[in-house]
């Protein structure tokens, strides 16, 4: 999973994915220290988001909205790491000429922010 990969082990992919002529690359790393800011911005708590971030092994899951807070709490050490790690991924991928593709908001939010926007029309999908 990319989620246990280092510099050393994307450096490799990178340069794999170069020599490949890939030039459209997913760049999903570090997702959660970014939505952490977002969300904090909104009075979300670091409990209430550890409750929503799943842990590195299921964060594929947690991503796609079909699980929250499996597996984890993030520590702020990780997503700190994962941030900066994301840089240096993004910036080997502009040097080769790549365009990484970024995430975007997919419409999944911590269940608190519900408390903070009670007007607002959200689905629960529950969990698969």
């Amino acid at each position: 999973s990319f989620a246990w990969w280092d510099w050393e082990r994307w450096e490799k992919e990178i340069d794999w994915m170069a020599l490949q002529g890939i030039n459209l690359p997913l760049a999903f790393t570090g997702q959660e220290a970014i939505w952490q800011k977002v969300f904090q911005r909104y009075n979300i708590s670091k409990s209430d988001l550890d409750d929503f971030f799943g842990g590195p092994a299921f964060l594929a899951w947690s991503r796609m909205a079909n699980m929250h807070g499996w597996g984890g709490p993030l520590p702020q050490s990780w997503l700190d790491d994962q941030l900066a790690l994301q840089k240096k991924i993004l910036s080997r991928m502009y040097a080769f000429g790549m365009f990484p593709v970024l995430p975007a908001f997919s419409g999944n939010i911590p269940a608190a922010l519900r408390s903070k926007f009670p007007s607002a029309k959200v689905t629960h999908l529950g969990n698969c």
